[in-house]
């Protein structure tokens, strides 16, 4: 581990001494020090100007005329004060004017660089056996807000373009760029963290690094974000919530005589909710998204609905009794279907795997749910109900943070749709 203090662009080239780090010595970057190695020391004297074209500025490169400096340099310290500067790769261009630098708007943003501003500028040259990047972790989301999407976005691949697209240049903490992946919309990438692949054992963190092929890229996104991750590449999420409300005491349910009921729920319905989202996602797993409840009355089927309701953690349960649900109007039987499943679609969207479990209860469900073609009259109503409720339960855009639960005393009148009996 070596360190030297920054010099001033305008001091002479010297040696400078360093010495090995040892147990005993204190490795604790210190604020003006930086772990660096051979300096080039020519300095010039350059203007701050807009990159030439759109293409150009997804590089995240310096733009530079090739005249302006020889072939072989690739990274540049570019002095915004005496003494603070930042290091950038640089790309070629014709179109760019000579004794200016192209900067796009969030290099300038992280740079604090104006248009026009003079800067004193001087090739760097990045030691690849200390100063590569082991580890870097992102956070990203849309770059435009409006244009978010629920579209889900392949960490692997992600990681895997951003590779090919930046391998060798140097990156900084808190450093922002724009990144393209495929053909989906761009996003907006913040450095996180930097660690240094020969800093890795001291548990140090570079303030900058090369990126090379062999680094790893893990990406995260910001709390609240819209953005869908998906894949391995991805950063550990939000802690999460256990599906039982922890405050919960089972001896104050009140029901007594149905174990092996509730047995059977738990088993069947919450199994796949006690595991995180992540790992839900890896193996595969799918929800159970209804439970019917059935049985002559008085055998505590309401009671039941209402106390798993308060056991979850979960969102304030729906209760619904069926016959409400059924309006004279045309249309609008269904469309109180669809209110009852609006917040639920609505947070889903906001947060993905990441969404809060919504609770329907419908007592009477036979009321609204009668097995299709089996009422007489040219309305149809209770068929449409049976098939908006199916197609927000599981339908081409289903939703995985909701729970129905249904409570009837003539299960033979209930739509087979609903029932599932071949997945019983």
């Amino acid at each position: 581990m070596f360190f030297f203090n920054r010099k001033k662009p305008d001091e002479p080239t010297v040696d400078v001494s360093i010495h090995a780090a040892t147990p005993t010595d204190d490795v604790t970057p210190r604020p003006n020090s930086r772990i660096t190695d051979t300096r080039m020391s020519a300095t010039k004297e350059m203007k701050a100007a807009k990159c030439p074209t759109d293409e150009l500025s997804m590089k995240n490169c310096v733009i530079i005329n090739r005249d302006d400096f020889d072939h072989g340099v690739k990274h540049l310290e570019i002095f915004t004060t005496p003494h603070q500067s930042f290091i950038f790769s640089t790309c070629s261009s014709p179109a760019m004017a000579r004794g200016s630098l192209g900067f796009n708007l969030m290099q300038r943003k992280h740079a604090q660089i104006l248009l026009n501003q003079s800067l004193t500028v001087k090739p760097f040259k990045f030691n690849t056996r200390k100063q590569t990047i082991g580890s870097m972790v992102l956070e990203v989301d849309f770059l435009q807000k409006k244009n978010a999407n629920p579209e889900p976005y392949d960490s692997d691949k992600m990681a895997q373009e951003f590779l090919m697209q930046f391998t060798d240049q140097a990156f900084s903490s808190n450093q922002i760029l724009a990144f393209q992946f495929a053909e989906k919309k761009i996003l907006a990438v913040t450095v996180q963290k930097i660690e240094g692949a020969m800093m890795l054992f001291f548990h140090l963190q570079s303030l900058i690094g090369l990126l090379t092929g062999n680094s790893t890229v893990v990406f995260e996104k910001p709390e609240n974000s819209t953005l869908n991750l998906t894949g391995k590449s991805k950063g550990k999420s939000a802690a999460h919530q256990s599906i039982i409300n922890p405050d919960w005491d089972f001896n104050k349910m009140g029901i007594g005589g149905l174990d092996n009921e509730f047995s059977a729920i738990f088993r069947r319905a919450f199994a796949s909710r006690v595991f995180p989202p992540d790992v839900v996602e890896q193996l595969g797993m799918k929800h159970v998204k209804g439970i019917l409840l059935f049985g002559p009355p008085g055998t505590g089927k309401t009671l039941m609905a209402r106390q798993i309701g308060k056991m979850l953690n979960a969102r304030e349960p729906k209760i619904v009794n069926g016959p409400q649900i059924l309006d004279k109007y045309v249309g609008e039987s269904e469309a109180n279907i669809r209110r009852l499943f609006a917040d639920a679609e609505e947070e889903e969207k906001r947060c993905g795997p990441h969404s809060g479990l919504h609770i329907l209860i419908f007592d009477e469900i036979d009321a609204i749910c009668k097995a299709r073609g089996s009422v007489a009259g040219n309305t149809g109503v209770h068929d449409t109900v049976v098939n908006q409720l199916l197609a927000k339960i599981d339908g081409v855009e289903q939703l995985n943070n909701i729970l129905v639960i249904g409570m009837t005393n003539r299960k033979d009148m209930i739509d087979d749709a609903l029932l599932r009996p071949r997945e019983a």
